[in-house]
């Protein structure tokens, strides 16, 4: 309950962005002139996160450099709520709590104003897109969003590299996360500037399908936020993107090694880990304008009979004609299409955009009607008006606003309670959030440093429980000795990343690369939420051995 001495703390910080005072609103504010300016103002208070604003009736400004407690009427009050209502129907923006506060001048209204959420998106597709350095990860995926080629000199990426060592290196070092819309017809929907907030919100509203790109860095020493994308995503379909030039002469040098032409070995890891996902993938040779047609070739050949190790069959991609019948099979996790392209060429990012256009929601892999599930990525402990914001993907079901969750396990193996007090996508606050969508949580209710990566979030009335010892079947695919019990690697599985015991081997006393083995693990530290049938990564440095869990022990 708001005290008169905090609203005399509030007055004395004055007016500013998100705070507004007025001595009281009548009728006349309604008046077209009046109304236009009081809903720009509200609509202004609340158009940056947290989206929110604070709306004080009951208060004389005093030449707009004081404010004192003036104090109106309750009827007098009650007819400023009205009005404030109104208003505020017409910013598309509502008012989530309000109090009032009786002091000796009178009464004093108190409003939270938080912008409201837009119409649920209709279709939403999200793709983990990997690639070694230097591949063209983000300039595609800056070119396909802004429907803009690239100059050459990476102007297309420009607005995906945050970083100050990115922006420096012209490398992402981080997970970064982008989008284009789709409208009812099929159409692209591009923004004039993704930096701007405005922007983006006006391509969601626009927008009846979006597709999401989960841009991990490719370069060797972010190999572990590499791995926590692929895994912890739980992205619809993948995306490899193989650099033509470049990767011929890796091949000739695997070849020179080894006496084998293969794919270089982190483009190696990252077919194993995203094929170990279960979900569909794509892959697409890049920088085909400066790949010649021996090295295009060389390149293709490999990248064919990589594929068919792993259980794939190759089918390359010409022509737009070509693309439904792809489409179509897809979802079968059989075929593998390739694409060849450039960031630089507009037949190209034509033809990926039209493959992106008719690409469908992966259904099998987004259980819409399963409890919703959810990992923590990242934490935000310290933004204006908000207890904890907590972001990831939703990996199944649906979260709704207002809604009470349960998240852990905390270092005690417990789960606790909050409410999930707003939703955002891509900076514009929504309903719901379902499988597939990246998110942004506003929790309260939650003591917020028992939060953390890697705890799930799920619906109040499922019992997720905790997991601190498991079974799992694991293939060793790389390792320069023999693995024994003992052994701890890093364990990454959704966004959890932990050190492990390898604490038991069933029917082998140690452990080589190639070999495929029934193991138990066990937590060093504490208990982590996962569950039978999760893909697990074991690593040092880079990929040991991957695999599933096949059973919880008590």
């Amino acid at each position: 309950m708001t005290t008169p001495d905090e609203i005399l703390k509030i007055l004395n910080k004055g007016e500013n962005r998100s705070t507004e005072f007025k001595r009281k609103l009548t009728r006349a504010d309604l008046k077209t002139d009046r109304k236009q300016k009081l809903v720009t103002r509200i609509r202004y208070m609340t158009c940056e996160n947290p989206f929110e604003g604070l709306f004080l009736i009951g208060i004389e400004d005093i030449g707009g450099k004081e404010w004192k407690v003036h104090g109106i009427s309750e009827d007098g009050l009650k007819t400023s709520e009205r009005i404030l209502a109104e208003l505020c129907k017409e910013a598309a923006v509502e008012i989530v709590e309000e109090e009032q506060i009786e002091t000796h001048q009178g009464m004093v209204g108190s409003f939270l104003l938080k912008r409201q959420a837009i119409p649920e998106i209709k279709e939403t597709c999200s793709i983990n897109v990997a690639g070694r350095v230097n591949s063209g990860k983000s300039s595609l995926i800056g070119a396909l969003v802004t429907g803009r080629p690239d100059n050459g000199s990476g102007s297309a990426r420009s607005f995906l590299l945050t970083h100050p060592q990115e922006i420096t290196r012209g490398q992402t070092a981080d997970i970064h996360l982008a989008f284009m819309g789709f409208d009812d017809e099929g159409k692209t929907v591009y923004p004039e500037n993704p930096l701007n907030k405005e922007d983006s919100a006006r391509v969601l509203d626009r927008s009846a399908k979006i597709i999401t790109f989960f841009d991990a860095p490719g370069h060797k020493e972010y190999s572990k936020t590499m791995i926590r994308s692929i895994l912890g995503a739980d992205a619809q379909y993948g995306l490899i993107l193989i650099p033509g030039p470049e990767e011929a002469n890796l091949i000739r040098q695997e070849e020179k090694n080894y006496g084998v032409p293969r794919l270089d070995e982190i483009t190696r890891e990252h077919m194993i880990l995203i094929s170990n996902q279960g979900a569909p993938f794509i892959v697409m040779i890049s920088k085909i304008d400066k790949t010649s047609p021996q090295d295009l070739e060389l390149v293709m050949n490999v990248v064919r009979n990589s594929l068919k190790e792993v259980g794939r069959i190759p089918v390359t991609v010409r022509t737009t004609d070509e693309i439904p019948p792809v489409v179509r099979e897809l979802s079968n996790e059989v075929i593998v299409p390739i694409f060849l392209t450039s960031a630089l060429e507009p037949d190209s990012l034509e033809l990926l955009t039209q493959l992106l256009r008719l690409l469908p929601a992966n259904s099998n892999h987004a259980a819409l009607t399963d409890p919703a599930r959810a990992y923590v990525d990242k934490v935000y402990r310290g933004i204006k008006g908000t207890n904890v914001v907590v972001t990831g993907t939703v990996k199944s079901g649906v979260f709704k606003k207002g809604q009470i969750l349960r998240i852990g396990p905390d270092v005690g193996s417990q789960f606790e309670e909050g409410r999930l007090f707003s939703i955002e996508m891509f900076k514009k606050r929504i309903g719901t959030a379902k499988a597939g969508d990246p998110f942004g949580f506003d929790i309260k209710d939650i003591d917020k440093h028992l939060i953390r990566r890697g705890q799930m979030i799920t619906d109040p009335d499922i019992e997720p429980g905790s997991c601190r010892s498991f079974e799992a079947n694991i293939i060793i695919t790389r390792h320069p000795t023999k693995i024994s019990v003992g052994y701890a690697p890093v364990l990454q599985a959704h966004t959890i990343q932990q050190t492990v015991i390898l604490k038991k081997i069933y029917d082998a006393d140690y452990l080589s690369v190639g070999d495929f083995a029934r193991v138990r693990l066990e937590f060093m530290t504490y208990s982590e939420a996962l569950n039978v049938g999760d893909k697990i990564v074991l690593r040092e440095a880079n990929t040991r051995a991957i695999g599933t869990i096949i059973k919880k022990i008590k």
